[in-house]
């Protein structure tokens, strides 16, 4: 075969990659995206174009209204969600920082094994947690109470966080705590002044994984809290998709929250996205 037929041959094999590949990925965007722009369309609707028969994207009369209603009825429930996510990211972060510093960086008996069962817990169906905790919190008296939501999410979050934040502190140089030792640091002080600032990728990510369990969270949020206690955003939604007993469903009400109540993660994601890709580009390598 000469050079020239192969070269033709690689340049068909190549344009027939490329299309499968813009093709699929094509795909995979409009499942993404035709969803999200219905439910920004319908959440711009009045009640009566919901149920119209004829199909447009654009609302022929759109209105705010949706998404005022949707604001004052999840308005205290959104800050019960921002105390939960909140307290969520602090715990997880006390926790899993030294935790996974020490699994890193020092040497302890049982080492290897405590870490492997840490990684095993992530394993472990936590939805089969959810019952049980709820029954601990009622004898603790942590039911219906914000550190009882904060607590129960480490089930999840801290082992998780230790696992992504322990890659990342074993692939620093070994010797940074003694450089720094060396110019007059503590081993404490070598920790919070140069190892802290060089985690900062890792920190954020685990920063954001933490908000956005404590902030999407519902099954356990939903079992733990009731009407009385600090449910988030996420419950109140499932609220208005029940529309109540022999009640429609409010259909722009419920795509206006749903959007209400993504936009805290998509912004803190926007901020954060480059540490997030940081860290895990680093803890798979």
């Amino acid at each position: 075969m000469s050079t020239a037929s192969r070269r033709a041959q690689l340049s068909v094999s190549d344009i027939l990659y490329k299309l499968l590949f813009y093709s699929t990925l094509g795909m995979f965007l409009l499942m993404v995206l035709v969803p999200l722009i219905l439910v920004i369309s319908a959440s711009f609707r009045p009640l009566v174009e919901i149920y119209a028969t004829d199909v447009y994207l654009i609302p022929k009369e759109p209105t705010i209204q949706p998404w005022i209603d949707g604001y004052e009825d999840l308005k205290p429930n959104l800050l019960n969600s921002l105390y939960i996510a909140t307290g969520t990211v602090t715990i997880a972060l006390v926790v899993a920082i030294p935790g996974a510093y020490a699994y890193a960086r020092t040497s302890f008996p049982w080492k290897k094994p405590l870490f492997y069962i840490i990684i095993l817990s992530l394993l472990f169906p936590h939805v089969l947690l959810v019952i049980p905790i709820t029954d601990l919190w009622y004898d603790f008296g942590l039911y219906n109470t914000l550190p009882g939501v904060w607590l129960g999410h480490q089930t999840f979050v801290v082992p998780f966080a230790i696992w992504i934040m322990r890659d990342f502190f074993q692939k620093m140089p070994s010797n940074l705590e003694e450089a720094a030792q060396i110019y007059g640091c503590t081993q404490w002080s070598a920790f919070v002044r140069v190892v802290l600032p060089l985690a900062k990728p890792a920190i954020i990510a685990v920063l954001f994984l933490a908000f956005l369990n404590g902030w999407n969270d519902f099954l356990f949020a939903n079992m733990v809290t009731d009407s009385r206690g600090p449910q988030p955003a996420v419950v109140q939604l499932y609220q208005t998709i029940n529309g109540g007993s022999g009640e429609a469903t409010d259909w722009q009400l419920l795509m206006s929250e749903s959007l209400i109540i993504g936009l805290p993660p998509v912004t803190l994601y926007l901020f954060a996205r480059r540490y997030i890709s940081e860290a895990f580009a680093v803890s798979a390598s």
